[in-house]
């Protein structure tokens, strides 16, 4: 009779609990539609331009009817890979049945996201047994306002994420299990993942070090076939891909201006990093994390999850002037720090369950946590309500118009001209910002900004300012071409210089 009911209560909790997974994620993809079609100027634009532009120009490959001048200009947008293009091969795909349509990108990240969900409640529960710890767990990576806002954008980082966590997940299984079908899935997930972003290789080599450090036992791992096989699908791809981009030199330029040792010295780089931490999660969530590691199994889980913390302060480290400047580089510190208060979780909800048996205690206690969850959701759609950018592209697109078709521009405008270039139809060269300089002599780079200028300016027809505050900080390329060139079009909120016609050689 007591296993009968035990069974029942089993099936209960795994019906409760499969049924508060499906809600939770399909609540966060819900939430990741609001604002749809809002352009995507509220997270890392110039980022998300890069990936527009670039999905733009194979787009127009498949436009014949496309007017000659939009198809030479749209060719322009593919930029350099940063890596592989997927996500632009992807949205340019599907805008042949769509149309050319923005939001089409956002829909592809968060769900992709979202479904980074389901395999972090998996890996949570196996490693806490608990599906209430897990569903917690789940609900900080579904609905933290950061998470919510990057994982909707036109980027890699979002897909990379995912992957991760289903790497994670399939480790942590062959760790438990020593399967072939975990170690394969672990070594094609994280194949993928370093693929589509190869940063990846900071939290995946750690938490993947951290597991063999946990097995205690060296000489059996190296002689464990299938410790080498995961190590090949894993590298393998994203090595030939490397290769390539090396030799052909395209991808010569992501390796410079990345690596400031001199940083580590520098005491407010401890404060930027600790701070950007807070913004992505929330101080008490990575706070909370690291005390659930100390909570956690000592033999099984605890080596996995320092592991993923090495691997993130290493990447840090190595990256250091990136991490500080690009709050998305920390996107994988969500997944960490959610898997890592999971015991936290469990250890609260069973004292919980233990002082304050009954139905009652634990309604409200879930009551409690749908309204944590209902206000980290509304900070997230007050913050899309708060910036409409729906009047930017009009704006470009009147630049764009005043300075013609296959115009040989320079401009100090948002996001190195991406705006301008996918709005506009304009494919500007960037002027430097106080910002690009000041890293360059973080680098030890000797920059010749007159001498620089009078480079970019050669040959070329306009200079478009729309970032006055970045001209001001600039007192000798202001007054260079207040006194020198004549004022082609001016507003409020642009002035454009005709180069080709300059003020000393007019009569």
């Amino acid at each position: 009779m007591n296993n009968h009911l035990t069974k029942i209560a089993l099936h209960e909790q795994r019906w409760w609990g499969q049924s508060a997974l499906i809600f939770a994620l399909l609540a966060g993809f819900a939430l990741r539609l609001y604002g749809l079609t809002n352009p995507p100027l509220d997270f890392a634009t110039t980022r998300q331009l890069f990936s527009a532009l670039k999905a733009r120009a194979m787009y127009y490959q498949h436009l014949p009817d496309a007017p000659q001048w939009q198809q030479e200009v749209a060719a322009l947008g593919n930029l350099d890979n940063i890596e592989p293009p997927l996500m632009e091969i992807l949205v340019s795909q599907t805008w042949r049945l769509t149309g050319e349509h923005l939001w089409v990108a956002r829909i592809y990240s968060s769900l992709f996201w979202v479904l980074g969900g389901l395999a972090l409640f998996l890996l949570a529960r196996e490693m806490t047994a608990s599906t209430g710890a897990a569903l917690a767990t789940t609900l900080i990576y579904l609905f933290v306002p950061y998470g919510v806002m990057a994982s909707r954008a036109f980027q890699p980082d979002p897909l990379m994420t995912a992957l991760i966590i289903y790497s994670l997940w399939a480790l942590f299984r062959w760790q438990n299990t020593g399967r072939w079908k975990w170690a394969v899935l672990f070594g094609v997930c994280a194949g993928l993942s370093l693929f589509v972003k190869n940063l990846s290789l900071f939290i995946l080599a750690g938490a993947f070090i951290g597991v063999v450090i946990g097995m205690r036992s060296f000489k059996k791992v190296l002689l464990n076939p299938q410790v080498w096989v995961m190590g090949l699908v894993m590298v393998l791809p994203v090595g030939i891909y490397t290769l390539i981009g090396m030799v052909s030199g395209g991808l010569g330029g992501q390796f410079a201006l990345r690596f400031f040792p001199r940083l580590w010295l520098d005491p407010s780089f401890y404060f930027s990093w600790q701070n950007l931490m807070s913004t992505v999660t929330g101080f008490s969530v990575w706070f909370g994390g690291i005390i659930g590691i100390f909570l956690s199994d000592a033999r099984r889980v605890r080596p996995f999850l320092l592991g993923m913390w090495a691997g993130y302060v290493l990447f840090g480290f190595i990256f250091s002037y990136h991490f500080i400047t690009h709050d998305y580089y920390h996107l994988p510190l969500i997944p960490i720090a959610a898997l890592s208060i999971a015991p936290l979780f469990k250890l609260v909800f069973e004292h919980f369950s233990n002082k304050n048996p009954g139905l009652l205690p634990r309604l409200v206690l879930t009551l409690f946590i749908l309204f944590a969850t209902f206000v980290y959701s509304w900070h997230t759609i007050a913050r899309v309500r708060s910036h409409d950018y729906s009047n930017e592209p009009e704006f470009w697109q009147e630049i764009g118009d005043l300075l013609g078709h296959n115009s040989r521009v320079v401009g100090l405008t948002q996001d190195y001209g991406y705006r301008l270039s996918y709005w506009g139809w304009q494919n500007s060269t960037a002027w430097f910002t106080s910002a690009d300089i000041n890293v360059r002599y973080l680098a030890g780079q000797d920059v010749d900004i007159t001498a620089k200028f009078a480079e970019d300016i050669a040959g070329k027809q306009f200079f478009v300012v729309t970032m006055f505050g970045e001209l001001d900080s600039q007192p000798i390329i202001k007054d260079h071409l207040y006194s020198q060139y004549p004022v082609y079009a001016q507003t409020d909120e642009y002035v454009i210089f005709d180069l080709e016609h300059p003020l000393s050689t007019q009569p």
